[in-house]
């Protein structure tokens, strides 16, 4: 159900809102709904959940999924971030893989059924342009962290990782790690080991204390 408060994200999403027609706003608004997450809530392609995701507050993670490999990340939604999750992989990525989410806190979306994007696409062609771009955008953040995966060694990545949590004491496991990197634990204990000994940090039972933020790729 969208509250009187809700209403006022609309405007945010949708830079162009007043050049739509009021009835149109009207339809958005009804078919819209807002849903809460719970943390580690992890969603695999749900036709129920294909359209334009806004998220009012929380984490959301994405990645590719296969049943033959580990899971691949992607990049990350943070608080009133829009993202346009549809059911794209068949048709541009591959049938084997397919592009998941898992909450990384709890989280409450805005979302904006598929259907009726689809329906305006076809009438405004400033919602055709906006959704295109960020289909691009999403593909560029995707392209770009594969890309990585593939460039990057994993020690850079893992060190890149650790830093861009801004603490000196991190209490992530090292499975919640792996995960993060595309990675299994044992590698990612592994890589925690050499960064220690070329001391840049220090890895006890409980966390991951921080010592040197030296110059990294």
């Amino acid at each position: 159900m969208i509250s009187k408060e809700d209403i006022k994200y609309f405007e945010k999403i949708f830079p162009f809102w007043f050049d739509i027609n009021q009835n149109d706003r009207a339809k958005i608004i009804f078919l819209s709904r807002v849903l809460s997450l719970k943390k580690n809530s992890m969603f695999f392609n749900s036709h129920e959940l294909d359209g334009l995701l806004f998220l009012k507050s929380g984490k959301l993670r994405f990645f590719l999924s296969s049943l033959e490999a580990r899971d691949l990340p992607l990049y990350y939604l943070n608080n009133m971030e829009v993202e346009f999750f549809e059911n794209f992989t068949d048709k541009t990525i591959s049938t084997i893989l397919d592009v998941a989410f898992i909450a990384e806190k709890n989280s409450e979306i805005l979302l904006i059924p598929c259907s009726l994007l689809n329906f305006l696409r076809n009438k405004y062609s400033i919602m055709e342009k906006f959704l295109h771009n960020l289909t691009r955008e999403k593909f560029s953040k995707s392209l770009l962290s594969l890309q990585n995966i593939l460039l990057i060694p994993l020690k850079d990545r893992l060190l890149n990782f650790l830093y861009s949590l801004n603490k000196t004491e991190i209490s992530l496991t090292h499975e919640e790690i792996a995960k993060n990197l595309g990675s299994s634990r044992e590698v990612i204990s592994r890589n925690l080991k050499v960064l220690e000994k070329e001391k840049f940090l220090k890895v006890n039972r409980k966390k991951i204390i921080i010592l040197d933020r030296g110059d990294i790729l």
